[in-house]
């Protein structure tokens, strides 16, 4: 199992610091989000001897997601195209840093009103759209771009995602998988179905998984530790063998003492 976590999970500061703490903790690659794990890191400041010195930072650490999480169903065209910059922008970095792919959800798309409209076909040929002109921007520098699908936003479901793909038709176009995205109070039940979806339909265009876990409490979905919840771990990892897929699962939102106990849990269950 390759082993990896969100740099801004990892209790240090500095980018050499994190890079060095998640080495130490037995990580062999990091998710990083240069906004929040970079020092006066600015939007449009790239160069390649910038992009370098992040390069040394990391020390020969991996990257398995360069995040990107911008809103590319925002109907603003003003906040949109700054967004649609930003992503731009985190492409020519990876060009240098290296990573599996860059990384964004889908957001939400609104009425006037402010009403959701996810799941209207208009919604998603915005998105689609949008997501295209990102993916053409990434090909000239040999980039991928990966879409995680979230049930509250507009790829919202194994289904939608693999339509996208497909739609897009490059091979460029990738996605992170977090199962626990997907999941509500109301369909719970059915993961297992979800999840064998997921790899029917997008298969070997999955380049990480999230790992969190989830129990419900009170009729709602309650985060735990990874391999503490109801998760179906064993058939992802079942799948993931199946399919010959050796993919880096990324401890989420979890602080890296912690994460490396998840991962420990999910990978005795990955061995049993």
């Amino acid at each position: 199992m390759k082993r990896s976590i969100r740099g801004h999970d990892v209790v240090a500061t500095g980018l050499k610091n994190i890079a060095d703490c998640a080495r130490e903790f037995g990580f062999e690659y990091i998710q990083l989000a240069l906004d929040l794990s970079k020092e006066g890191f600015a939007l449009g400041k790239f160069s390649e001897e910038y992009a370098n010195e992040i390069k040394d930072d990391l020390g020969g650490m991996k990257l398995s997601i360069l995040s990107s999480y911008i809103n590319p169903s925002d109907r603003n065209p003003e906040t949109l195209a700054v967004s649609l910059e930003k992503f731009k922008d985190k492409i020519h970095y990876a060009s240098i840093l290296k990573p599996l792919a860059v990384g964004t959800e889908t957001g939400v798309y609104r009425d006037a009103d402010g009403n959701s409209l996810n799941h209207t076909e208009e919604a998603y040929q915005y998105v689609l759209k949008n997501i295209k002109e990102l993916v053409e921007e990434a090909e000239k520098y040999d980039v991928n771009v990966a879409v995680e699908g979230v049930h509250v936003f507009v790829i919202n479901s194994p289904e939608r995602l693999a339509r996208l793909i497909n739609d897009i038709d490059s091979e460029n176009i990738k996605a992170i998988f977090d199962p626990v995205n997907y999941i509500t109070a109301d369909n719970y039940k059915d993961q297992d179905k979800m999840i064998t979806e997921m790899f029917e339909l997008v298969g070997k265009k999955i380049v990480a998984i999230h790992a969190k876990d989830f129990v419900i409490e009170d009729g709602k979905v309650k985060m735990v530790l990874p391999g503490e919840g109801m998760l179906n771990y064993k058939l992802i990892f079942d799948l993931l063998k199946k399919k010959g897929m050796d993919i880096p699962i990324i401890s989420e939102s979890i602080p890296h003492e912690n994460a490396k106990k998840g991962l420990d849990n999910i990978e005795k269950i990955m061995e049993g």
